[in-house]
């Protein structure tokens, strides 16, 4: 898809994200990306969201904050969803309940796919 379409489609979707800013967001000159243009370009790139800010499959290692050192990609989609959670926390109690319900997730790094096993029970 090119710049042009990309545009066009996040335009169709009803946010427009004009050609020039797409290309700033290629070439690095924007640096900052608001969550809702995320969402967007997700949407009209036909991924989940997850995938541009965590791309499993494309690259091996990406940092998971800034200044941080780079660390494996899936873990650090692990984190950020919640399926893994910071052992360095303050509170013991805080680790042990954290926030996120387990899952099992499952990644198909040829396709740069996420997704979600159905629990058992049917929730």
């Amino acid at each position: 898809m090119s710049g042009e379409d990309l545009a066009r489609a996040c335009a169709d979707l009803g946010y427009a994200i004009p050609r020039n800013v797409i290309a700033n967001m290629e070439s690095g000159r924007r640096a900052q990306l608001p969550l809702v243009e995320v969402m967007v370009l997700a949407k009209a790139l036909h991924v989940a969201p997850i995938c541009l800010i965590y791309p499993v499959g494309l690259l091996d290692r990406v940092q998971a904050l800034p200044d941080e050192e780079p660390t494996d990609t899936f873990a650090a989609l692990q984190w950020f969803t919640g399926e893994s959670y910071d052992y360095d926390g303050p509170s013991p109690q805080l680790r042990e309940r954290r926030a996120a319900p387990q899952r099992t997730w499952s990644m198909d790094a040829e396709g740069n796919i996420v997704w979600k096993d159905a629990p058992a029970d049917g929730l």
